[in-house]
């Protein structure tokens, strides 16, 4: 019987990446590591960002002032530990994610909702492409196998907001109020980025 895991991410998170890739380090040591499903499940940050996103220099600044360049540098060193490459000064602007969760949500009637987050995850925090933009999550779509032409009509169309939206609520109703956040079996649930051997402790309680 595997074990399932829900993750609760928002793909401009850097500490959602963080966790996302700690978590699949300590499933790839498991020795039932192969009885382990993850599944990703939407949790917006920032709903009301406008369509057109906020300057993500200037947002920051406002938000958290200099601390803010203290937060990258750490963030960094976290995540060369874990195979991250952060370059946050790529990143120009803090998007409206809702199209970017409706793409994971079509990509997982696809079977390739993993490649859609890890895709979306690098685009932003090492590319910097703006994941906001119809058009950069169609070209990224292609990269996982999707039809370009069939993920940007879906995206101009208003399919997959509703089943997003209730995704979230159900989450909301969970008691999620922050990101990442991990649920192992309905049971069991944890917050924030913990390291690999806090979950591969999590996943060994669970399997044995």
């Amino acid at each position: 019987m595997s074990l399932k895991i829900e993750v609760y991410s928002d793909v401009i998170c850097p500490w959602c990446y963080l966790g996302e890739s700690r978590l699949k380090e300590a499933i790839a040591s498991h020795p039932k590591g192969a009885e382990v499903e993850v599944r990703y499940l939407p949790y917006e940050l920032n709903p009301a960002t406008p369509p057109e996103g906020h300057d993500r220099k200037e947002y920051l600044q406002a938000k958290y002032g200099d601390r803010i360049k203290q937060a990258d540098e750490r963030l960094k060193a976290f995540g060369k530990q874990a195979g991250i490459e952060y370059n946050f000064d790529k990143a120009n602007r803090i998007p409206n994610t809702l199209k970017a969760h409706r793409l994971i949500w079509f990509a997982d009637q696809k079977g390739a909702q993993e490649r859609a987050v890890n895709g979306l995850f690098k685009a932003y925090f090492t590319d910097g492409v703006d994941i906001g933009d119809t058009a950069s999550l169609s070209k990224l779509a292609a990269q996982w196998g999707l039809d370009s032409t069939e993920v940007e009509k879906f995206l101009n169309s208003e399919k997959g907001q509703e089943e997003v939206r209730g995704l979230e609520e159900a989450g909301y109703n969970l008691g999620v109020t922050g990101v990442p956040f991990f649920v192992f079996d309905g049971k069991a649930a944890v917050s924030g980025a913990q390291d690999v051997h806090t979950f591969t402790e999590i996943i060994t309680d669970m399997t044995t």
